[in-house]
C-alpha cells in the first residue's frame, strides 16, 4: 500500500473539522437570534443572509469531513465525493491551518493530512504515465550536510557512495528512466516543473513546503511524499526508498 492509515490523523481532522462546525453554527444561531430582535429590516435581511450561509457552510464542513474520512479510512468514494473533495479541499485546508493556530494544535498533522488526502484523490485516478513523464522532486537536505560534492545544480555530481539516499534515488531513476531533480526552495522548484513539463510529480519535503507546493501546482498530479528528520529539520534528512519506488510502479502501471 502507498498509504497507511494513523489513527491520530483521523483524530485530529475530526476534531478541527468539529471546532469549524460549531464556529460556523455558532455564527448562525447569533445571526438568527439577532434577526429575531432586531427591528431594523435592513439589519434583519443582512442577518438573514448571514444564517443562511452560516448554515450551507457548516453543512459543506461537515459533507466534507465525512467523505474525507472515508477516504482516510480505504473507504471507496462516489464521484460525487470525490469530486466534492477534489474541489473544495484547497478552500478548507487553510481555514483548518487557522483553527490549529487559534486553538494551539498540531499544525504539522493537517499538514500530513492534507498531503494524504491529495495522494488518495490521486491513487482513485488511476493516472498511468510514462517513465519519463514522471519528475522526481527532492530537497537539498537529502544529502549529508558535510558532503563536499553539491547536487543542488547537478545531482549527477554525487560520487554515489552510499552515505545519503541521494545514491539510491539516482539508481531508481536509472532504473526506471525517470527525471531526478534537487530543489532549494519553492521558486526553484516551480522552474524545474516549468522546464521539465512532467505529466506527473513525486515530491519529497517536510509537511510544510509538501502542503503548500501541492497547492501550488495545479494541473499535475502531485504524489507527496514526506521526508525522514533524524537529525532535526532541514539537515541531513532521510526518505523511504521504497515507497519512492512504489509510486513510481504505480504511475507507469506496474504497481499491485
Amino acid at each position: 500500500m502507498l498509504i497507511n492509515n494513523h489513527k491520530q490523523k483521523n483524530t485530529s481532522f475530526i476534531m478541527i473539522i468539529s471546532i469549524l462546525v460549531v464556529m460556523l453554527l455558532g455564527i448562525a444561531l447569533l445571526s438568527f437570534y439577532l434577526a429575531n430582535t432586531s427591528s431594523i429590516v435592513f439589519y434583519k435581511l443582512v442577518l438573514n443572509i448571514i444564517l443562511i450561509g452560516a448554515s450551507i457552510a457548516s453543512l459543506f464542513v461537515l459533507l466534507n469531513g465525512i467523505y474525507v474520512l472515508m477516504l482516510l479510512n480505504d473507504r471507496q468514494l462516489n464521484r460525487f465525493g470525490t469530486e466534492l473533495v477534489k474541489h473544495s479541499i484547497g478552500v478548507l485546508y487553510p481555514r483548518m491551518l487557522h483553527i490549529t493556530q487559534l486553538f494551539g494544535l498540531d499544525r504539522d498533522n493537517v499538514q500530513k493530512i492534507f498531503s494524504e488526502i491529495n495522494n488518495r484523490l490521486i491513487l482513485s485516478r488511476e493516472i498511468r504515465v510514462k517513465p519519463n513523464e514522471i519528475l522526481l522532486l527532492l530537497p537539498h537536505c537529502l544529502q549529508k550536510s558535510h558532503c563536499k560534492h553539491k547536487i543542488t545544480n547537478e545531482i549527477y555530481n554525487c560520487r554515489r557512495c552510499g552515505a545519503c539516499d541521494i545514491d539510491f534515488l539516482i539508481g531508481l531513476r536509472d532504473k526506471y528512466g525517470v527525471n531526478i531533480f534537487v530543489a532549494t526552495g519553492g521558486t526553484i522548484a516551480r522552474k524545474i516543473i516549468m522546464d521539465q513539463k512532467p505529466k506527473a510529480i513525486i515530491a519529497v519535503a517536510c509537511e510544510r513546503d509538501l502542503s503548500s507546493g501541492i497547492l501550488d501546482i495545479k494541473n499535475i498530479p502531485v504524489m507527496g511524499l514526506l521526508n525522514d528528520r533524524p537529525e532535526g529539520p532541514c539537515v541531513n534528512t532521510r526518505v523511504k526508498i521504497d515507497k519512492i519506488e512504489e509510486t513510481i510502479k504505480y504511475f507507469i502501471g506496474e504497481g499491485e
